[in-house]
C-alpha cells in the first residue's frame, strides 16, 4: 500500500474529511454546519504541521509526503469548499455570484506558488520560515465566519457582504503584503479567537 499512514497524518486527513463534509452541507443549504466545518478545518491545519515535527525520524520522503498531502487537503478545505459556502449564500444576487469563482482560482494559485517558493527557499535556508508573501488560504478559515456572523446581523445584506469579503480576501492571497509567520503564541491566540467565534456563532444560532 502506498502512502505513508501514521499520526504525523492524522491532523490532515480529519481536515479533508471535515472539508469534504461541510461541501456536502453547503450543497444542501445548511450553511451554518458548513461553516462549523471550515472552522475544524482550519483547526486541524493549524497544528498538524507541529503534529508532524514531534517524529524525529522521518524521512525526507515522509516529509515531502506530509507537505504535499497538507497542500492537496488545502485545496478542498480552504478553496472548494469556502467557494461552495459562498456560492449558496450569494445566490440571492443571481449569475452575479460566480464573481467568487476568482477566489478558488488565487487560492490554488496561492498554494502552488507557496510550494514552489518554499521548495526553492529551502536549498537556500535551513532556518525556519520568517514570513508569508500574501494573505495565508487558511485565514479564510476565521475571515469567512467572521463575515458571515457580521452579515447575520442584517440578512438582507449578507450575500453582498460575503461576496466583497470573499473577493477582498482572493485579493490579499495574491499580493505582495507580507504577513509574520505565526509561532505557537500566534497560533494559541487564533485558537482562542477562533473558540470565541464559535461561541458568538452558536449564540447567535440557538437564541
Amino acid at each position: 500500500m502506498i502512502g505513508y499512514y501514521n499520526y504525523t497524518v492524522l491532523f490532515t486527513l480529519f481536515g479533508t474529511l471535515s472539508g469534504v463534509v461541510g461541501i456536502r452541507f453547503a450543497l444542501t443549504g445548511n450553511i451554518f454546519a458548513s461553516i462549523i466545518c471550515l472552522m475544524l478545518c482550519g483547526f486541524f491545519d493549524m497544528f498538524d504541521g507541529t503534529i508532524a515535527r514531534t517524529k524525529k525520524n522521518r524521512s525526507e520522503m515522509e516529509k515531502k509526503y506530509g507537505v504535499q498531502l497538507d497542500s492537496l487537503s488545502d485545496v478542498i478545505c480552504f478553496g472548494v469548499l469556502p467557494t461552495m459556502i459562498v456560492l449558496e449564500i450569494t445566490a440571492p444576487l443571481g449569475h452575479v455570484n460566480t464573481l467568487c469563482i476568482l477566489y478558488l482560482i488565487t487560492a490554488i494559485s496561492r498554494l502552488a506558488y507557496f510550494n514552489v517558493e518554499e521548495e526553492m527557499r529551502t536549498k537556500n535556508e535551513s532556518t525556519p520560515r520568517k514570513t508569508y508573501t500574501g494573505l495565508p488560504v487558511t485565514a479564510t478559515a476565521i475571515l469567512l465566519p467572521v463575515l458571515y456572523f457580521i452579515g447575520s446581523f442584517c440578512e438582507s445584506l449578507l450575500p453582498i457582504i460575503i461576496l466583497i469579503g470573499i473577493l477582498t480576501i482572493a485579493a490579499f492571497q495574491i499580493s505582495k503584503i507580507k504577513l509574520p509567520h505565526l509561532q505557537m503564541k500566534g497560533l494559541i491566540t487564533c485558537l482562542i479567537i477562533g473558540i470565541l467565534l464559535l461561541g458568538a456563532l452558536i449564540f447567535l444560532r440557538f437564541q
